[in-house]
């Protein structure tokens, strides 16, 4: 994929990760379709898993949609993309929100790294930069459900949260992450 047809519309800058690598952070447009389907199925058993509660090699028409079209009231996704020297592009993380039914202060958040990116420090800066836009939507908590074996996730909340508000929920760990 050439680096023209994705995550620049909206890109936020190049960022070097501390390997050398180069990414972009922007919102997800209908553009970048391919590079999620493609992150998908590089996404191993075990990041599914945790990230979707089951095994998962795809993501149908209807979320591909619901992640790539700017402009939907109460909701936000952006990507991370890795640029290759030889021009590549490919997609490595996804994070967004959606706004809770009947109560516009609080959203559902989520964030997806493929495993050859995780623990660079992508997911912090997709829930931070998400956090940010959140608060300008008047969005004031992040809420969400966490598998109880997911402790690279739960980490990773505690580490960008003031303040994680954590009650277990089953196998589930309900979490709220207050934004102001």
């Amino acid at each position: 994929m050439d680096a023209q047809s994705s995550f620049l519309a909206h890109d936020d800058g190049a960022l070097r990760l501390a390997d050398g690598r180069r990414i972009t952070i922007g919102r997800l447009t209908p553009r970048d379709r391919p590079l999620i389907e493609a992150a998908m199925a590089r996404l191993s058993p075990e990041s599914s898993r945790r990230r979707f509660f089951t095994v998962r090699h795809r993501l149908s028409d209807r979320e591909l949609d619901d992640l790539t079209q700017p402009g939907r009231p109460g909701a936000l996704a952006i990507g991370a993309a890795a640029h290759y020297p030889d021009g590549r592009v490919e997609g490595v993380g996804v994070a967004r929100f959606v706004g809770a039914p009947g109560d516009p202060a609080s959203a559902e958040v989520a964030v997806t790294v493929i495993d050859d990116y995780q623990n660079l420090g992508i997911g912090r800066l997709l829930l931070q930069r998400l956090g940010r836009e959140a608060l300008r939507r008047g969005v004031r908590r992040f809420t969400g459900l966490v598998l109880e074996d997911n402790a690279p996730m739960l980490a990773l909340l505690q580490r960008v949260a003031q303040r994680l508000v954590r009650r277990r929920s089953g196998e589930h760990v309900a979490v709220e992450i207050p934004l102001a």
